[in-house]
């Protein structure tokens, strides 16, 4: 591919990121891999419950859902976490800096509030990748053909790293949860609940309720791209890809009062 050293897409989603507090344990997350000469790529949401809020805004101020303006503020959450860990980690001495889905050219197409990755600019990633060892992107948002905001949908955040994982051509996108993997039902309300170390993608759809969108699924399917659900600090995690074994094929019987503790917003 266009990236000569080694690079990783990690994502950090709203429930590893509720304030500026844990950028700490992002920060150490990431450099591990600085450690191992390996460029991060870190696609981030905003922080928890922030697009909720912004959300209720656009209703209080009547902004049109799907107009440009909606979609301008919706993703002002994950603009202003980027850009205040980036400040954390240069401050740091990390070499960190922002790149927007605009400077990155990531475009999408459809609904404004749903869109559909097109692609990434290439060597806009590779600029980036070159000037900063560090790349923090916004997630959950690209840009239409008119160069307008558009939101890749509810949990947006998980597509847009499988996408820049696509554009380095990496085999694997790691998405960073509050769990450290995908369970056969909720750990949080069963102790016999197990970790399911390789899961198909059509299992991972069953089981990944709200912890993973589902289009991030079947776009990494499209590409197969496999996804890693992990938690920081922790070293389980699951991966999602094609099948290697029955217990993890979409035959796996899955409980129907299944639930998952992550909060899937953006």
């Amino acid at each position: 591919m266009l990236i000569s050293s080694p690079s990783v897409v990690l994502k950090f989603g709203g429930s590893v990121l509720h304030s500026p507090a844990d950028f700490p344990s992002v920060m150490s997350e990431i450099q591990g891999y600085l450690d191992q000469n390996i460029k991060v790529v870190a696609v981030v949401s905003a922080f928890y419950g922030v697009t909720e809020t912004l959300i209720a805004r656009a209703s209080a101020e009547k902004i049109a859902v799907g107009s440009v303006p909606y979609a301008d503020l919706v993703a002002s959450g994950e603009m202003r976490s980027a850009q205040e860990l980036t400040r954390y980690l240069i401050k740091h001495e990390l070499p960190a800096a922002v790149a927007t889905p605009r400077e990155l050219g990531f475009t999408a197409q459809g609904s404004r509030t749903s869109a559909t990755p097109k692609g990434i600019h290439p060597q806009a990633l590779q600029q980036a990748l070159t000037a900063a060892s560090v790349v923090v992107v916004p997630g959950f948002s690209a840009i239409d053909d008119q160069g307008d905001c558009v939101l890749l949908g509810r949990g947006g955040s998980d597509i847009s790293a499988v996408c820049l994982a696509e554009t380095l051509g990496l085999p694997a996108v790691c998405l960073l949860k509050d769990v450290d993997g995908l369970y056969d039902r909720d750990p949080n309300r069963f102790t016999e609940a197990k970790r399911l170390t390789r899961v198909d993608y059509a299992t991972a759809k069953l089981l990944g309720g709200e912890l993973i969108q589902p289009e991030a699924i079947e776009f990494a399917q499209s590409k197969n791209i496999c996804i890693e659900i992990a938690a920081i600090g922790k070293p389980g995690r699951s991966v999602i890809g094609n099948a290697t074994s029955a217990q993890t094929t979409a035959s796996a019987q899955v409980p129907a009062d299944y639930m998952v503790a992550d909060e899937l917003i953006a």
